[in-house]
């Protein structure tokens, strides 16, 4: 039976340099379990988590694996539901619009896709063909999305914070691993890191977001950006969020935070080294 987790305001940065973006960060009220399954996407994304916040818990469970952060109970165990265990996934309150983006927006890769990315859409409504109408609570970000392909590593890291989008895909999960271990991570953390992510060409309409955790090589971040909003899977439901208030403060004692991209290259670094002298234990 689902219940109510309060998340204290995790603020995290991924690996490479995010400077010049805000860090990762989610606040809020979170369900303690994926429910609805099986309802059309447009029924389930209102209220429901953005993908942006999930990829805040994302990075958090990928540095408290690292043992870099001591994660709260309740919210270590949302982290070991969503990432840990597979068969199950979850609509955001996300949409992605093919049709209206910065057509002068200059691509990083050919294939790179010019979308509209929009946080919270009020509704997705269908006439011709479907559109995420802006609310009160929108938000929306012109951005580059790539390919459908395995999230690599960049300079500017895997995800953007603001939308919780990759930067980068490649064609194979073994490259995709590869631009990690490159840069001095283990392969046992470049396999949890990697996932797979899907999207459309331009000009192809409006797409409800899905995030998921159930097949082979998908990962435990695999990213629908492709997915009518009448589509329905049985094993994808709801994961229900209220966020803090616009401008209100959380406990600074409650708040789980890392405060560099240097903490973070030190944790891997610590980690591995530990890894490598418990194998040595055991030769």
């Amino acid at each position: 039976m689902s219940e109510t987790i309060d998340v204290p305001r995790i603020r995290t940065y991924g690996a490479g340099d995010l400077r010049r973006l805000q860090q990762f960060s989610v606040e809020g009220q979170i369900a303690s379990e994926i429910d609805n399954f099986g309802n059309q996407y447009y029924r389930l994304h209102k209220g429901s988590i953005g993908l942006n916040e999930e990829a805040a818990l994302f990075n958090a469970y990928l540095l408290s694996e690292l043992g870099k952060i001591e994660l709260p109970d309740e919210v270590r165990g949302l982290c070991d539901y969503l990432f840990n265990q597979k068969g199950r996934g979850n609509v955001t309150d996300d949409a992605c619009d093919y049709d209206n983006g910065d057509k002068g927006m200059e691509k990083v890769k050919d294939t790179d896709r010019r979308v509209r990315w929009i946080l919270r859409p009020d509704e997705f409504k269908h006439g011709d063909k479907w559109e995420a109408k802006l609310g009160e609570e929108s938000d929306e970000k012109f951005i580059l999305i790539p390919e459908s392909g395995y999230v690599e590593r960049t300079v500017d890291g895997a995800y953007r914070p603001d939308t919780g989008t990759p930067f980068s895909t490649v064609n194979t999960r073994k490259a995709a691993e590869q631009s990690w271990i490159d840069k001095g991570y283990s392969k046992d953390f470049a396999e949890k890191a990697v996932s797979y992510f899907f999207s459309r060409e331009e000009n192809r309409g409006t797409s409800a977001v899905g995030r998921w955790y159930y097949d082979g090589d998908g990962g435990r971040f695999g990213v629908r950006a492709d997915g009518s909003p009448v589509v329905r899977v049985p094993s994808v439901g709801s994961l229900a969020m209220s966020r803090q208030p616009s401008g209100a403060r959380s406990d600074p004692e409650r708040s789980v935070v890392v405060v560099s991209q240097k903490d973070f290259e030190a944790a891997v670094r610590s980690s591995e080294q530990a890894t490598q002298i418990l194998r040595g234990l055991k030769q």
